[in-house]
């Protein structure tokens, strides 16, 4: 049985990448449902049931570990270019999924697993969005009055493995600020809105404890180990000695373990 262009493309991307989806209202970009992260799905059935209720629905995508990645979204549009300001950055990008929008854009995807990165907005850089833990993104396929989001296969095969965020773009992430509104799960930690705070001598130690445990909670060790690095350079006034950070690094860790 042959199935509407936007319910079709809602199954093939649930089947190729594995992606749970919602339909969206395309030209708001927002959701047509209530509950739609909780009603989010790869289920075939289910998909056709969802999608064949809202004819020409464009295809939502949760971001953050419901679906195990994390997306950059780049502007260029009302006279900001976030690819340039973007490029100015030098992080080197591997080859991975990367949706061309309407407004000649692009998001770049990412495997981010069980991370949860955080959305922002510009905080990377300007005209630079982050779409992570509790965030969605406009899907390939949908189309709006503008145009269609379009899947780049010279970048990588709609079939293809996304390559993992690099550990230099992930520490510009993670000090971004939160300011989007589906940002939820990291608001809930103190420590989360601190850590490029400035912190005055008498305090290190005590408070890179706190901050590395937040860390080794959120990330895989060794990126934990290079996010505490660059908040001791970037946020000790002076830096701890990178001994002692290491000692405190590793007894964290150790409890952080013993905990469980």
């Amino acid at each position: 049985m042959a199935h509407p262009d936007h319910v079709q493309n809602a199954l093939d991307w649930a089947n190729m990448q594995g992606w749970k989806v919602f339909p969206t209202l395309a030209n708001e970009k927002r959701p047509c449902i209530k509950d739609p992260f909780g009603r989010a799905t790869n289920e075939r059935e289910e998909i056709i049931r969802l999608f064949s209720l809202h004819p020409a629905a464009g295809l939502g995508i949760p971001t953050g570990p419901s679906n195990g990645i994390t997306v950059l979204d780049i502007d260029r549009k009302n006279g900001v270019d976030g690819l340039f300001n973007f490029r100015a950055l030098e992080i080197e990008i591997p080859m991975t999924g990367l949706v061309r929008t309407p407004s000649g854009g692009f998001h770049i995807y990412f495997n981010t697993g069980n991370m949860e990165v955080p959305n922002s907005v510009s905080s990377v850089a300007r005209g630079v969005d982050v779409r992570g833990a509790g965030g969605y993104v406009q899907g390939p396929g949908t189309v709006n009055v503008t145009g269609t989001y379009w899947w780049d296969q010279r970048c990588l095969s709609p079939l293809g493995k996304l390559a993992e965020m690099p550990a230099s773009l992930l520490r510009y992430c993670m000090g971004a600020s939160l300011e989007d509104e589906y940002s939820t799960c990291w608001k809930r930690s103190p420590i989360r809105k601190e850590l490029l705070d400035p912190v005055v001598e008498g305090r290190r130690n005590a408070t890179m404890a706190s901050r590395i445990g937040y860390l080794i909670r959120k990330l895989d060790v060794d990126l934990a180990w290079d996010a505490a690095q660059h908040i001791n350079a970037k946020c000790c006034k002076p830096p701890l000695p990178i001994r002692e950070l290491e000692r405190t690094f590793r007894s964290i860790l150790k409890r952080e373990l013993r905990n469980g």
